[in-house]
């Protein structure tokens, strides 16, 4: 009886200690090249619920490429798949995979739409610098490129940075229909999206006024361009990815063609789409973000904007839609969401950072099996 007293004693502390956790900041940071782990228990969560997920994840089929769950900023679980069933080599496995667009050196994956909340991160930070604030235009950038006969409509003169961030900027626009097409074939021009028709006036408050569109993050790119002096990636390298410690052996950014107003840098990077990532360095953004914009006590982004980007800020359709500033919440997280399942998800309350990669849209599904293992 005294043994057992003393086992059930010390698993109250343990559980305490664990439960304590529950809503505290990260006191660990990872280093350079390493994450610290920890066994689930430790940080306040059911190791067999999170077991379960990878259960479902087999039952049902989902193409899940990788999980990565971080608590406290330590690592709790870590898994690469292949055919739904967890591997031992901590690698991507994709045959299929384009080298282009979808796995780039192996083990870069790419983030597909999940790069708009990269884009989000970088106009909080050229706005913290003074380049432009929410109500700049995008023609107060590049007068010397507007054009009545070939844009169409004095209505664009009015789009604001707030309105490529809402999704509200009014332009006609299909993002996965036929018109995709052919805006890859004109290297993701500038000028064929902004030739697109308006159907509303730039933040309309019409029921169906918000559109989705990579066309609002590609102008967010050159502006960014303009007024910092480098490309979109290079601001990121010196402002956002250094500072969190990402090597540039972790990361990349899809480049096209660029001839865009005075000061164009000859290359934009693809704001809406195109960074590529290992999953752990999408963590360390999710970790920065859960610990408001800072990094071992450094404000990288201001607290302000990462409070204000991950709120909601337009609700559609009922609540079916709800959007920040380039960012997803869902009442007690809020993610970056990408084509295919590509999610970094942040959950403050619980202190928790989630990361999949996947090739299928049901991988986000899989967060409830992570919510439900926290004690």
């Amino acid at each position: 009886m005294i043994g057992i007293s003393i086992i059930i004693i010390f698993l109250g502390l343990l559980s305490s200690e664990a439960l304590a956790y529950k809503y505290k900041k990260s006191d660990y940071w990872p280093d350079w090249d390493k994450w610290r782990e920890s066994p689930p228990e430790l940080q306040g969560m059911n190791s067999s619920k999170i077991e379960e997920m990878y259960d479902y994840v087999l039952e049902e089929g989902i193409d899940l490429h990788s999980a990565l769950i971080i608590r406290n900023g330590y690592i709790v679980n870590e898994e690469y798949l292949e055919d739904f069933v967890r591997t031992d080599d901590k690698v991507y496995v994709w045959p299929e995979a384009d080298p282009f667009i979808q796995l780039r050196n192996g083990n870069l994956h790419c983030l597909w739409s999940a790069t708009k909340s990269f884009v989000s991160l970088l106009t909080g930070i050229a706005i913290d610098q003074g380049l432009f604030d929410l109500d700049t235009t995008f023609f107060e950038v590049f007068p010397d490129r507007w054009d009545l006969f070939k844009y169409g409509d004095e209505r664009k003169l009015d789009i604001t940075v707030e309105n490529m961030l809402l999704q509200n900027a009014g332009i006609e626009w299909d993002e996965l229909g036929y018109w995709w097409d052919w805006w890859f074939s004109s290297d993701f021009s500038i000028d064929y999206y902004l030739e697109r028709d308006m159907i509303y006036d730039p933040g309309s408050e019409a029921y169906n006024a918000w559109t989705y569109s990579s066309g609002n993050q590609a102008m967010l790119s050159v502006m960014i361009a303009n007024k910092s002096g480098m490309t979109m990636s290079d601001f990121a390298r010196k402002y956002l990815f250094k500072p969190l410690k990402i090597r540039d052996d972790e990361w990349d950014w899809w480049e096209g063609a660029s001839s865009w107003g005075t000061g164009d840098l000859a290359f934009k990077n693809q704001g809406g789409f195109g960074l590529f990532m290992t999953h752990q360095a999408m963590a360390r953004i999710g970790l920065m973000c859960l610990n408001e914009g800072k990094w071992r006590g450094r404000q990288v982004v201001s607290e302000d904007w990462i409070s204000t980007s991950t709120s909601v800020q337009i609700s559609k359709f009922f609540g079916f839609i709800n959007y920040g500033y380039l960012w997803w919440p869902h009442g007690n997280y809020y993610s970056a969401s990408g084509l295919a399942g590509q999610e970094i998800i942040v959950v403050p309350e619980d202190n928790i950072v989630v990361v999949f990669t996947a090739d299928d849209a049901r991988s986000g599904s899989l967060i409830d099996f992570i919510l439900d293992a926290v004690l």
